[in-house]
């Protein structure tokens, strides 16, 4: 549930970090005061609405895994093949929606792009909570919640917080808010295996009903939101330039035309992006019910734990890291651990090393 690579934004960043010149001290003051009110405004939509994404995203884990399993008979190999098509189809679309709106949203503003994620809640939730069996339903609505969840939440939500901060506050804000993303990991399974453990048989399609209603929660909360972007700072609508950014290929010109050092930086964050915990959670799903023989409560207690640690990490580690490390250090640190991690679980088929590292 942490955050995929954001579409590129041509607006300077800091469009809101600037006060205009005061006519007086004392106006000053005021403006600084105002401008400080609207960066914590800021701040708490994003996380909040951050949050109730990451809320919707982990509370239908494991129903959605029972259910496409339902669907296809049981056949894991047609599981597997049917959520790694999804989940292919999903990025594919998520590079034409996150380019060409990002690019609106450098000409239009924020404000319009935040209420996309929430309206895919309510229409994936409503969707299979109507047809729970149908496997249509199911990918339409992982399709959806993927490509616009992820865009109107991570990749608009850091693009308002660009525009309020700079530099090493920005990186300080995004690991803050990755704490509440944290929080949200622990709330979603919380909810999901109270229904699953309490109404047999019909959880997995409650759990789809209250994904709708979290929508509309959202949605409440995108209106709340304040808009980023000022007017004089806003690129230009250009569709000829816009429609060309919708290219799935056209992140090949960074290894055509690209300096060497970002040749570099884009293949560890494509490679980082494929161990995503947003990336591999069908494959856990699948590895924990099926090969790990995990009960309910027991997936539940592990995907609560790790939001914990996330949350943790969010609050207090990561930005200690950011601060005293440099970003070669840090980065060496956290892809070694993946390394470890993801090495000793695929040598050892046992719980407790799968909960452990």
């Amino acid at each position: 549930a942490s955050a995929p690579t954001q579409a590129p934004l041509t607006h300077p960043q800091g469009a809101m970090a600037r006060p205009e010149p005061a006519g007086s001290a004392g106006g000053g003051r005021q403006e600084v005061a105002q401008l400080a009110e609207q960066k914590r405004q800021l701040f708490r939509g994003v996380c909040y609405s951050w949050f109730f994404a990451v809320v919707a995203h982990t509370l239908n884990l494991q129903s959605e895994a029972i259910l496409i399993r339902n669907a296809c008979g049981g056949d894991l190999g047609r599981n597997a093949k049917v959520v790694s098509q999804c989940n292919a189809v999903a990025g594919l679309l998520g590079i034409v929606v996150n380019q060409v709106g990002g690019r609106l949203s450098d000409a239009l503003g924020r404000k319009p792009f935040y209420m996309l994620g929430p309206v895919a809640q309510l229409l994936a939730g409503a969707v299979v909570f109507a047809r729970p069996g149908s496997l249509r339903a199911l990918v339409g609505s992982k399709l959806v919640r993927g490509v616009f969840t992820t865009f109107s939440g991570t990749v608009i939500g850091t693009a308002c917080l660009r525009d309020c901060f700079e530099g090493r506050d920005l990186g300080v804000k995004v690991a803050e808010a990755g704490g509440v993303v944290g929080i949200g990991i622990m709330v979603g399974p919380l909810i999901e295996g109270l229904l699953l453990r309490k109404a047999k048989g019909h959880g997995e399609r409650l759990s789809y009903l209250i994904l709708g209603l979290l929508g509309i929660a959202n949605a409440l909360i995108a209106l709340g939101t304040p808009e980023t972007l000022k007017q004089t700072s806003r690129a230009a609508l250009e569709p000829v330039a816009m429609l060309r950014s919708a290219n799935p290929f056209g992140f090949a010109r960074l290894y055509t035309q690209g300096t060497a050092t970002l040749k570099k930086l884009a293949t560890i964050q494509t490679l980082q992006s494929m161990i995503d915990g947003k990336t591999m959670s069908d494959l856990s799903q699948i590895w924990m019910r099926e090969h790990l023989r995990l009960s309910v409560e027991s997936i539940r207690n592990f995907v609560m734990g790790f939001g914990l640690l996330s949350a943790m990490a969010g609050k207090q580690l990561t930005p200690v890291l950011l601060k005293r490390t440099s970003a070669w250090s840090y980065t060496t640190l956290t892809n070694t651990t993946n390394l470890v991690a993801f090495g000793l679980r695929g040598m050892y088929e046992r719980a407790e090393v799968f909960f452990g590292v």
